[in-house]
């Protein structure tokens, strides 16, 4: 089963990207790298620590500080909304 994530920027109102997700790959990444890995700006200053809280996505997630496998199964759709974007 091919799953997608769609990454939404708030401030364009726009879809940004569709990125399919391999878990085999990816599933022990943390959202963040997994977003940069795929071209994504992620906003960051304290190198995945946590504690900049500049990696926020869907208004309370520290991309950062979460896997993507943890991500996808505690979120309803597979969406991340980054503000800034």
């Amino acid at each position: 089963m091919i799953q997608y994530l769609n990454i939404q920027g708030l401030a364009s109102k726009s879809r940004i990207k569709r990125i399919e997700i391999k878990f085999d790959i990816s599933s022990q990444l943390s959202l963040m790298d997994f977003l940069i890995k795929n071209g994504i700006t992620v906003a960051s200053s304290c190198a995945g620590e946590g504690r900049c809280r500049k990696c926020i996505v869907n208004e309370n997630v520290l991309s950062c500080q979460i896997n993507l496998k943890q991500f996808i199964l505690n979120e309803v759709e597979n969406t991340i909304e980054i503000s800034y974007l």
